[in-house]
């Protein structure tokens, strides 16, 4: 036979299982024995536990029939509130871009109206070039997929008039 461990930590073999499902089988018959004697529906209170019940399908429906008066008679506001983001002023945007594969590199171009060059931050991990930059109440953020191998290094960055150049060497 299996061996098992019960709640005290103990090794049980299969037939001590069953005799201990057995018993506590036993006492849920006597805690329902207890119902005949009570109405339908309600609550009973034995041992320190405390039981809410409803027995057969007219209690069910009678008790359905009083939830929806309790539903019609009160009104929608007194639903839990729901949850909602916090909102934010800024707005995020996201900068027309062009892609150009030169022979020896990468280069992209970023359009960012009304970005300041030390509002911007441009990473590269290992073939996604993230670019971020805020203007007032506006962000601009993109990802982009670099395809094919690049050299290791720093992007070379060159912003005017709102465009930002950002140059990336290919491995040859």
């Amino acid at each position: 036979m299996t061996k098992k461990r019960d709640e005290n930590d103990e090794d049980v073999t299969g037939a001590a299982a069953l005799g201990k499902i057995a018993r506590r089988l036993s006492e849920l018959f006597n805690v329902l024995s207890d119902f005949d004697s009570l109405p339908r529906r309600g609550r009973h209170e034995k041992d320190g536990r405390v039981m809410e019940y409803s027995f057969g399908s007219r209690a069910l429906d009678e008790a359905m029939g009083e939830r929806q008066t309790k539903d019609d008679a009160s009104e929608r506001s007194e639903s839990p509130p729901r949850r909602t983001a916090k909102r934010s002023a800024l707005e995020v945007l996201e900068p027309v871009t062009d892609i150009f594969d030169e022979q020896n590199e990468v280069v992209l171009l970023f359009e960012l109206p009304g970005v300041e060059q030390s509002a911007i931050r441009c990473i590269l991990d290992g073939d996604i070039l993230l670019l971020e930059a805020k203007a007032g109440e506006r962000l601009y953020r993109k990802e982009t997929l670099i395809e094919g191998r690049l050299a290791p290094g720093a992007p070379r960055l060159g912003f005017h008039n709102g465009v930002l150049e950002v140059r990336l060497h290919k491995e040859t």
